[in-house]
């Protein structure tokens, strides 16, 4: 779904308010697949069972199942006193997608934007397409 512009150094500074908030969501069907599942075709119902050994979940986005890392009470269950734990392949591609702003540090208060080809809505629309091509 194209190039991240995350700018590592902010992300490092303010040490995961985006992550605070809820975890990001996998945009693409077919890297998450391969990565997770060999490219192995997959159904919801097979994910439900599996994400949980991998630390994630489907989060019901208006009806469409989109795999995530799982919420904890502290967020996103990747995120560590340092950031993400994940290595940046793994991560989500809406986390990676993710442009902070400098106000994010100066307020203390999470400040970004995504492109939108990473919003929830476009996501959205690609999973279900995946599903129904199933």
């Amino acid at each position: 779904m194209g190039d991240f512009p995350s700018d590592p150094q902010i992300c490092r500074q303010c040490r995961g308010l985006c992550c605070q908030g809820h975890p990001g969501v996998y945009s693409d069907p077919e890297g998450f697949v391969r990565r997770y599942f060999g490219g192995e075709r997959v159904t919801p119902e097979q994910l439900r069972f599996t994400l949980p050994f991998l630390g994630m979940e489907l989060r019901d986005v208006r009806g469409v199942p989109i795999p995530t890392p799982r919420f904890a009470p502290w967020g996103c269950v990747h995120l560590g006193a340092h950031g993400c734990r994940l290595p940046p392949e793994d991560r989500p591609e809406q986390c990676r997608a993710l442009i902070p702003e400098f106000e994010t540090l100066v307020e203390g208060e999470m400040r970004c934007r995504l492109p939108a080809q990473f919003g929830t809505g476009s996501i959205r629309e690609v999973w279900r397409r995946f599903w129904r091509a199933g």
